[in-house]
């Protein structure tokens, strides 16, 4: 079955993101909000918060938000997405051409890894992934989401692909240079052909 990444309500029926307090999906006209994996340990998907600014994981700015409305959505405890090709995180030689993926577990391989989920404005998609980590292979871990989940929302939404943006690794617990960093960048960039960023905060461009 393919995988509608823009669908709702999720998935998950014990994390619905209709039980979050901005359901997923539906646009935010807000100058600033968070998005937050607090309740990670509960796998539960992430969520928007308007409020308690001091437990933000990664805030999002929006300077024009009645012109340019954006919307989170939920991917990871929130759309079910299982491997059905041959593709392998472990194979370095793996090519994209191997990457297959679908709504139901046809093949018996178990569900992809998934980032948090993605930022939606004016048709451009930016996925997010959320990490609370002072050490660790959690950007490692990061890059492997985002190879996955990015590689699945192609193949299921290829009319899409022009308008992805480099996806953003948020650890606030995290300040300064991963020695790693270059290393990830460079596969995730010859994987899906983006490059990955770390930062803790996105503002949405005024310029259209």
């Amino acid at each position: 079955m393919p995988v509608d990444f823009f669908s709702t309500p999720c998935a998950n029926l014990t994390g619905n993101c209709e039980l979050q307090d901005v359901v997923c999906g539906v646009e935010i006209i807000s100058n600033r909000f968070r998005i937050s994996d607090e309740d990670s340990n509960s796998r539960l998907p992430a969520k928007v918060l308007l409020d308690n600014e001091e437990r933000w994981d990664f805030t999002v700015t929006n300077p024009d938000p009645e012109n340019k409305p954006t919307s989170f959505k939920a991917v990871d405890f929130c759309i079910d997405i299982f491997r059905t090709g041959t593709y392998s995180l472990e194979n370095e030689n793996r090519e994209s051409s191997e990457f297959r993926s679908a709504h139901t577990n046809l093949a018996d391989r178990g569900l992809i890894k998934r980032c948090e989920g993605f930022l939606r404005y004016e048709g451009k998609i930016l996925f997010i992934e959320i990490k609370n980590r002072p050490k660790g292979n959690w950007l490692k871990d990061a890059r492997e989401k985002f190879e996955e989940t990015i590689l699945s929302f192609k193949e299921h939404h290829p009319n899409y692909s022009a308008h992805l943006l480099n996806p953003i690794v948020s650890n606030k617990m995290f300040n300064r240079v991963h020695q790693n960093e270059v290393v990830q960048k460079k596969i995730l960039k010859e994987k899906v052909g983006l490059e990955l960023k770390i930062q803790t905060s996105y503002t949405i461009p005024n310029a259209t």
